[in-house]
């Protein structure tokens, strides 16, 4: 209370909304760059239209139509490989012996080696041309003859053929061609070869030049083409030509799927980069192709991903042709991302921003006065020596920002804004609550109480929000959006304000007859708190806990314990209704905590339930201000996320009030009855 109170609280507050006006100016600067790409660009596999036409009684363009149609915007072509070129009629191979049988004339055949020959056609010679290109530079030259065969050029490679027709060529510039020709934009799905030569580049960016309908590359395997050497040389290139590099999102959702020399490429393109998402055809098995639609949907909006690539069912469904099927949920995609105001067409590129450093630095002096702040709440006694840490502190951070242009400060920074918001938003609410704690509930009423509760929770989310904004400041750069860089301790924001606002809590209101202001009654509080006997009624209250924390620790972030199927049918109700689907810890737990809160205060309900909802209530505004830590996450759809919260809370209240004037209009008639006895 007095801390609250005293004059260094009120100039740290000063400093405080300083910070918040710097941070939000950069959050208004990041959210301009983010508003400014939104064409997402969908792929599909080109063979895999191909090669469905053929089984589907269908033709390739009757599907090149349908695809197109669904908002299939580009093609992707991969790796040739001799297998590939034989299944698809461009070039015929052979087996020594099989040769032999075939030619008769010829001399010199060895039934050891392998024959290629092309289809005596315009697109058969031209494939022919390539793939000789392509030997020369990954064969010996010992081990590939070229030589004619009944007026034929035909060449003879030494190799096992069963190895060989698996072998990795390159891309092909006829079939980025014959991509382009349908009307699509066509992404490269190139591999790197061991020991690549920059001869191996250049061939690829040849290919690449043959259609001026190239958007993006893709790389596969697990590294990509020119590590090590020409990984500069070949981002170079890409980026004087303006084409950008996917990185594909990782399966946890955290960074990219590792794939060595894809970072040092993006550095080196100055973030000309695209984040893709692309699932597995083992996952979408799994899935109908409403939710799979509703994936890449949620991925698009809420992670700055610009690029989807679609892979294909395995069976057909609901009667459909497996095409159709395949067509129907890009389709979803689609006119959802359309009606959220996203265009499908070639992927935006971000800008490369990154915010000015002045006003970085009074976000992060605004920071430091927030973690000052809750040091002087969490022990007023360091008031006294609050402008030697405020002081300390800035030459420490500001010291690390503009000397070594350190990135850890702004994450132990946006760490700290993260963690402390909550506990002096909840702070401010238990000095509200001691004020009030002297009323009687007749005083007060249940629809004064509903009033002043819903006002407590905005003016609170409010608040938080505005704490929120150093986070999304702090680590407001390309970087962070793009998530090169991450926002470190999203854990430890779930569990240390809770830790924090129960050390606050404890020396506003008396646990065991008495609060905690010195030294001596905290080691006092210890001894008695543990002295506790353990009842059955206590064993269970811990068990109930042990669930929510299962629930709030184990389902947090992005790998958490698994989501029933009825709570996913209720993220997908909101995700459709309202702009930006609120988390369910905050509308239907933390936010109707403060009208439970209220009412414990009130009716003077045992204080330790009071202390439990006060945690509830920390654990919802801790959670919009965590939402903010995943930086992949356009701003304004965070901040209409914690509106929306604060919405649905509101109706969650509702709820509450209803449920607990029932359980007190129960607990006095059955009080009354049992009086009676």
């Amino acid at each position: 209370m007095r801390a609250i109170q005293s004059s260094a609280f009120k100039v740290l507050a000063v400093l405080i909304f300083i910070g918040v006006v710097a941070a939000g100016m950069i959050s208004l600067q990041r959210s301009h760059v983010e508003s400014s790409a939104t064409a997402v660009e969908n792929v599909y596999d080109y063979y895999n239209i191909i090669d469905s036409a053929s089984v589907e009684k269908k033709s390739a363009d009757e599907l090149f139509s349908l695809y197109r149609k669904s908002g299939v915007t580009s093609l992707a072509v991969y790796d040739e490989t001799p297998e590939k070129l034989v299944n698809h009629d461009y070039l015929r191979i052979y087996r020594g012996s099989e040769f032999a049988f075939r030619n008769p004339t010829a001399q010199g055949i060895s039934d050891s080696k392998i024959y290629i020959q092309p289809v005596l056609n315009t697109e058969g010679n031209a494939y022919f041309k390539e793939t000789k290109e392509y030997l020369s530079l990954l064969m010996s030259s010992d081990d590939v003859r070229s030589f004619d065969v009944n007026g034929v050029e035909t060449l003879e490679v030494n190799a096992v053929y069963n190895k060989f027709m698996q072998m990795e060529l390159g891309i092909y510039a006829e079939t980025v061609k014959n991509a382009a020709s349908h009307g699509f934009y066509v992404v490269l799905r190139p591999g790197n070869e061991a020991h690549v030569t920059k001869d191996y580049v250049d061939l690829f960016l040849k290919k690449l030049d043959a259609s001026d309908r190239v958007s993006a590359v893709i790389f596969q395997g697990k590294e990509v083409l020119g590590y090590k050497e020409y990984v500069n040389y070949l981002s170079h290139e890409l980026s004087r030509r303006h084409i950008p590099i996917a990185l594909i999102e990782a399966q946890n959702q955290l960074g990219f799927e590792k794939q060595s020399g894809n970072i040092d490429m993006a550095l080196s393109s100055d973030y000309q980069v695209v984040r893709l998402y692309a699932m597995s055809k083992d996952e979408l098995i799994k899935l109908d192709p409403k939710e799979a639609a509703s994936r890449y949907y949620i991925s698009d909006i809420e992670r700055n991903i610009r690029m989807n690539l679609f892979p294909s069912f395995k069976f057909p469904l609901n009667g459909m042709t497996l095409s159709e099927t395949n067509a129907s949920y890009i389709a979803d995609v689609s006119s959802r991302l359309e009606g959220h105001g996203f265009t499908v067409g070639k992927a935006s590129v971000m800008e490369s921003y990154f915010p000015s450093s002045l006003l970085r630095s009074i976000a992060m002096a605004g920071a430091l006065s927030l973690v000052v702040m809750t040091a002087l709440l969490l022990f007023p006694p360091l008031g006294r020596y609050v402008w030697v840490l405020e002081i300390l502190g800035l030459a420490v951070t500001q010291g690390l920002f503009w000397g070594l242009h350190s990135l850890m400060v702004l994450q132990l920074l946006a760490l700290g804004a993260a963690v402390c918001t909550p506990v002096v938003v909840v702070s401010l609410f238990l000095n509200y609550c001691l004020k009030r704690k002297d009323k009687a509930f007749a005083e007060i009423g249940w629809g004064k109480l509903f009033v002043e509760s819903l006002l407590i929770l905005w003016i609170s989310g409010l608040l938080s929000l505005a704490g929120a904004a150093f986070v999304s400041g702090l680590l407001g750069d390309i970087r962070f959006l793009l998530e090169m860089q991450i926002f470190r301790g999203v854990k430890l924001t779930f569990v240390l304000p809770l830790l924090l606002i129960s050390i606050v809590y404890i020396q506003k209101f008396p646990f065991f007859g008495q609060t905690v202001s010195s030294d001596k009654d905290f080691v006092r509080f210890v001894k008695k708190f543990c002295s506790v006997q353990i009842r059955l009624g206590l064993l269970v209250g811990l068990g109930l806990l042990a669930v929510v924390g299962y629930v709030f620790i184990g389902r947090s972030g992005n790998n958490g314990a698994p989501v029933p199927g009825f709570e996913i049918a209720l993220r997908r109700f909101l995700e459709n209704v309202m702009y930006a689907r609120p988390r369910e810890k905050e509308f239907l737990f933390g936010h109707p905590a403060v009208l439970l809160a209220m009412t414990a205060l009130y009716r003077k309900w045992p204080q330790i339930l009071h202390y439990f909802l006060i945690v509830a209530v920390t654990i919802g505004q801790g959670s919009m201000v965590e939402t903010f830590a995943h930086m992949r996450s356009p701003y304004v759809l965070s901040f209409i996320r914690g509106l929306d919260g604060l919405a649905a809370g509101s109706l969650s209240m509702i709820a509450a009030l209803i449920g607990v004037m029932i359980l007190v209009r129960l607990t006095r008639f059955f009080g009354e009855r049992y009086g009676k006895l």
